[in-house]
């Protein structure tokens, strides 16, 4: 049994809003969320309270999701990045942009990858396969297709600009 229960965040927030909105007492907000009292007195008293343990990311949000797109961009352009390309940008970025942090040199470690991908499940490690000799063969029909792709991509990105 964990030693800390986790209880549903919308239930939290409903059970908060009802008692600051005094449409119910502590007790009822208690027995119709199914959150402790003790729980919501906190979230009152406390609102801007952080619920992780341990440091705060080093990227923020917002740095975290531009290297997500980036990760995830180059990735459907076909160059997929490993875990070192990932901390030698993160290293790049923190060497132009200086803060405190825990790393040697400000290189992330694994531990702060492995955190990374736990926080974004949206990239997903994947390891490569042996390709045959015929699968490796590319026809004329394919190379075209590249290119029609690639037109339609960059026609795609002149309309955002």
């Amino acid at each position: 049994m964990p030693k800390v229960k986790y209880y549903d965040k919308s239930n939290i927030d409903r059970a908060v809003q009802d008692v600051i909105n005094k449409v119910e007492s502590y007790r009822s907000t208690e027995l119709k969320y199914g959150v402790p009292k003790s729980t919501i007195e906190f979230k009152i008293k406390h609102p801007d309270h952080k619920n992780t343990c341990g440091p705060s990311p080093v990227l923020n949000e917002e740095e975290e999701m531009i290297l997500v797109n980036w990760i995830l961009e180059t990735a459907r352009k076909g160059f997929p990045k490993k875990a070192n390309d990932l901390k030698s940008s993160v290293q790049n970025f923190l060497n132009e942009h200086p803060r405190k942090n825990l790393f040697n040199n400000n290189k992330p470690g694994d531990g702060w990858v492995k955190d990374f991908l736990k926080r974004h499940p949206e990239i997903v490690e994947r390891s490569s396969e042996s390709v045959s000799a015929a699968s490796a063969c590319v026809s004329e029909k394919d190379i075209r297709l590249r290119f029609s792709e690639l037109e339609t991509y960059i026609k795609k990105m002149t309309w955002k600009m």
